[in-house]
């Protein structure tokens, strides 16, 4: 049977177009849009259907539809959606009805969130690209990047495919490119496909609008006011329309409608608008059609990111058309208004989490029963609802090991078709008259190639070359195997001073082989210079890793370097640079280190690693050679290169260190993929324990002597979206200490700085760099939560705002020096955090700071020499 056109305009009633307007074929699940203009087209075979034109503000139009060998165009007229309020009834306490329809949908939500175990659909996926204005400073800076991407001024480009999605509960996505043809610019080829994460995800889901609060989920209440615009008829359906007001503004907030059928407790349909930051805007819209009985799924899609932003202008436009062709869903718990629910026999309760179950099924029936909860009582049934599905997922994974894969992309070979004709009878979507255009350009090109003998559409691009990298820093992929990158010979990062070497100037190069399935190799090359002490500093590492059960890791390394005494908490590169050359106070306190070590690591069974490291090293003490600085020259004077601890003791000395570091973590949640096993993110929430020894070995030139034993965990929980328990402490003594300097000594973590570059978490914000070094036994402790929604970030002037929350509370006990206790709490991003400190000692001082963490320059220094 051949198939027929079913084509036609939507209009309102002055014959205006209603621009992306959904048509729905009931029988066979198939949904697509009209275009901007208002046009369809949908191509079916003969027979009778049933069409339902709806466009979000319009009453539905419901038609039975018969199409024969030959089918007029149909002119769909939409009445204005006449939204009844004469219903409404307020409650005595003048809370918007809204208010009781969302806690019926946060409620329910959980239930919808999962209702689909499987479909299999057609997707046609139209993106269109448009590039409204470039500002004069990219013209100029990137002149060649966009003559070699093709990218124009005024210029729409186009790229549509046809695909295969097939989704598994609860998040496997096959998509299957079946047909593609594209004339996107370089290296935005394909980008189209991007919005299956959109298309195949469920707005029911707490973090199903990323950073932004979900209006469906526990907690909507304090993020979003609503408000009910009406309720009306549609088909067979009450659906009623509901404003999302943001409390707040910027990328964490929603705002639009969203239509609600009642009694189902679903979404009908949505239009909400992000904004994002940096003048970046993104509008989201979802029809839904009832697919079966009670069951209402995404028939089509639309997603416009626009961006404005330094006199760039332009935006991506995604329009989708979905066909489910097999579908298989779970309505055990979702309301039917013909019949009640079936009876389900539930499987039964693993026995690692029955009695939990049980409890949490139990206080779910008790809620449910309440016909008008009250928004405590939705949140609790959404978070039970939540947690039920979490340990259903916990218990089916517990024992099931078979590796499946998430997301996987196929394209057909024979994917890539630019014929006219073809698109033309499988687009479900009419072109717009800006899209025809640069459909007509893009064939003129294609013709004009073929005529000249290059059939080619994109030029590949080009690798970035080796010299350049050199030079300037970057990567250049020799081929597929090989890799080299470098920081370039040019590299301003590679800056720093101290009193020490004088201005330094170090570079990193790094050469890495990579053969899938078999072994990582990594020649690894860092020099640094000191001006005013004339050493060359370098260091230099071999590695190999294999890639089997085992991990496999040999690493052999040398060099001539600088280090602090508190490597890991001492004085960072940038804050000691800053510190001398503005302040004329030089916090780092820097020695001698020449060294050869061999460390190899391996994963004895699944879950622990060994590590192991032999060291043979000449240290020595090192003095100032520079007394430079802007500022303070008459006024301060600047320490002596030697750290202020009774327990200092320094003099050129040799040793051989042996280490070894034993770690495990069980981790019953694993999948096994080409014989390895993977544990599974999120799921394995157990604490790593690690302990380990260092002996210094006297033996002819080797003097050091003495033996540390230390132990510890370290554990990360999520206990909610966006919410994080960190957890680390460990404890360690020197059992032996017949000759030990104080570069072997334990340095602790310190951040006495009021601005300075490191994390908030894991470091004593109110010590000194050598305060509590020792050569005895010590114990330290942390534990921080963070969440993005705890205390400050609940107020309007900071709801907005993208940042994070964190309470920390940090111990350090020192043998015969005491203890230290601080608490503080932080807020902040990636890039930059608050805190304020507060802090009481052994001898009862209490002591109190303010701090600023820029963490983002730990990741931008060289710090070979320093």
């Amino acid at each position: 049977m051949h198939a027929q056109v079913l084509s036609g305009v939507i209009t309102d009633e002055t014959n205006e177009p209603v621009p992306w307007a959904t048509v729905f074929v009931k029988e066979l699940m198939y949904g697509t849009v009209a275009n901007q203009d208002g046009v369809f087209e949908l191509k079916l075979a003969a027979g009778d259907y049933t069409c339902v034109f709806q466009s979000m503000g319009y009453q539905a139009e419901t038609r039975h539809i018969s199409i024969g060998k030959t089918a007029a165009p149909l002119h769909i007229q939409l009445k204005p959606m006449v939204y009844n309020l004469s219903g409404v009834v307020v409650s005595s306490s003048g809370e918007d009805p809204a208010y009781s329809i969302m806690r019926q949908v946060i409620r329910m939500a959980p239930q919808y969130a999962g209702m689909v175990k499987y479909y299999k659909a057609d997707v046609y996926i139209r993106g269109s690209l448009e590039i409204r204005s470039i500002s004069r400073m990219i013209k100029w800076m990137a002149r060649e990047d966009l003559k070699e991407s093709g990218i124009k001024e005024g210029d729409v480009y186009l790229e549509e495919s046809v695909n295969e999605i097939e989704f598994t509960a609860p998040s496997k996505v096959n998509q299957r490119v079946k047909s593609i043809n594209s004339n996107f610019p370089r290296d935005n080829e394909s980008k189209s496909s991007a919005a299956v994460g959109y298309i195949s995800g469920n707005l029911y889901k707490p973090d199903a609008f990323g950073n932004a609060w979900s209006p469906f989920a526990p907690g909507a209440f304090s993020h979003y006011r609503f408000a009910l615009e009406g309720t009306q008829v549609n088909g067979k359906a009450l659906v009623s329309k509901i404003r999302i007001i943001p409390r707040g503004k910027g990328p964490k907030y929603l705002r639009g409608h969203v239509y609600i059928i009642e009694d189902l407790w679903c979404i009908h349909s949505i239009d909400v608008q992000v904004e994002e930051q940096l003048g970046v805007d993104i509008r989201l819209s979802q029809t839904f059609g009832e697919v079966k009985p009670s069951v209402w799924l995404p028939v089509s899609n639309r997603m416009k990111l626009d961006i404005d932003l330094l006199g760039n202008a332009g935006g991506f436009l995604y329009n989708t058309s979905v066909r489910y062709r097999d579908l298989q869903v779970n309505t055990s718990h979702i309301p039917v208004a013909e019949a009640p629910p079936e009876s389900v026999q539930l499987p039964a309760f693993p026995a690692a989490n029955q009695a939990r179950r049980g409890r949490l099924q139990k206080k779910a029936e008790k809620l449910t029963a309440s016909p008008e909860p009250t928004t405590s009582e939705a949140y609790r049934l959404a978070r039970i609802r939540q947690k039920q599905e979490e340990l259903k997922a916990r218990d089916s994974l517990r024992n099931d090991h078979q590796y499946v894969e998430r997301y996987k992309l196929s394209i057909d070979s024979n994917a890539r078709v630019s014929d006219t004709a073809f698109w033309s009878s499988v687009r479900p979507i009419p072109l717009a008259r800006s899209e025809m255009l640069s459909v007509i350009r893009n064939d003129t090109l294609l013709a004009r190639r073929k005529k000249d003998g290059d059939s080619t559409a994109l030029t590949k691009p080009a690798k970035q070359r080796p010299l350049s990298v050199l030079l300037t820093g970057g990567m250049a992929e020799i081929d597929t195997v090989n890799r080299f990158s470098s920081n370039g010979l040019l590299y301003p990062f590679g800056v720093s001073f101290s009193t020490v070497d004088g201005l330094t100037y170090g570079t990193r190069f790094t050469y890495t082989r990579f053969k899938t399935g078999k072994y990582k190799a990594v020649v690894d090359f860092a020099p640094a210079f000191g001006f005013a002490s004339g050493d060359f500093m370098w260091a230099t590492s071999v590695g190999v890793e294999g890639q089997g059960n085992l991990k496999n890791k040999l690493k052999v390394s040398g060099g001539s370097l600088h280090p602090d005494f508190n490597r890991d908490g001492g004085a960072m590169a940038i804050e000691n640079t800053l510190s001398t050359l503005l302040f004329r106070q030089n916090l780092s306190r820097l020695y001698q280190n020449d060294f050869i070590r061999v460390a190899h690591s391996l994963q004895p069974f699944f879950g622990a690693s060994l590590s192991t490291a032999l060291t043979l090293s000449e240290s020595a003490p090192l003095q100032n050679e520079s007394s430079f600085s802007f500022f303070y020259k008459d006024s301060r004077s600047f320490s002596p290169n030697i750290p202020a601890s009774p327990l200092y003791q320094m003099e050129r000395h040799r040793d051989l260190i042996f280490e070894m570091v034993l770690t495990y973590k069980p981790m019953p949640f694993y999948y096994i993929k080409d014989g390895v096993k993977v544990p599974r993110r999120g799921l394995n929430r157990a604490p790593e324990l690690f302990a380990g020894i260092r002996r210094a070995i006297p033996s002819g030139s080797f003097t050091t002597d003495y033996t540390m034993l230390h132990a510890g965990l370290r554990q990360e929980v999520a206990t909610g979206p966006g919410e994080w328990l960190k957890i680390e402490a460990e404890s360690g003594k020197y059992i032996t200490a017949d000759r030990i300097y104080y570069d072997d000594l334990t340095h602790f973590s310190a951040q006495p700085l009021t601005v300075g570059g490191k994390n908030l978490f894991n470091t004593f914000q109110l010590i000194n760099y050598y305060d509590y070094s020792t050569n005895e036994a010590w114990l330290k402790a942390f534990a921080g939560y963070s969440s993005r929604h705890l205390l400050f970030t609940r107020l309007p002037l900071l709801r907005n705002r993208l940042w994070q929350e964190q309470a920390s509370v940090g111990f350090l006990a020192v043998q015969h020096q005491g203890y230290h206790i601080e608490g503080g709490f932080g807020l902040g991003n990636s890039l930059y955090n608050f805190g304020v400190f507060t802090a009481v000692n052994d001898k009862g001082k209490w002591q109190w700071g303010f701090r600023l963490a820029i963490p983002v320059f730990s990741t931008r220094e060289i710090t070979v020499g320093m």
